[in-house]
């Protein structure tokens, strides 16, 4: 039986191995995401939304047109539009 088609042992640990070596750090980067990046992301998000709102005001849209299509009090729109930061 010199022709099996079987895997060797080794070979199939190793294969094992990788998978779990992938998962773990699937988990890992996961982990950063939600934890070291969230808070980075979420301050990029606000100062881009708020650069976008300064931006449509500049333009003519007025506070209480972009407090209802964001969904925001108009107290915070009002501070975005002075160039302060936001409680969000």
């Amino acid at each position: 039986m010199a022709g099996t088609t079987t895997p060797a042992p080794r070979a199939r640990l190793a294969h094992i191995i990788r998978t779990w070596q992938g998962r773990a750090l699937l988990t890992w980067a996961r982990l950063l995401q939600h934890t070291v990046a969230g808070d980075t992301r979420r301050q990029q998000h606000v100062a881009r939304r708020n650069r976008t709102i300064r931006a449509a005001h500049a333009r003519g849209v007025d506070k209480a047109a972009l407090a209802r299509a964001t969904g925001l009090s108009e107290a915070t729109v009002g501070q975005a539009l002075k160039g302060e930061s936001t409680s969000d």
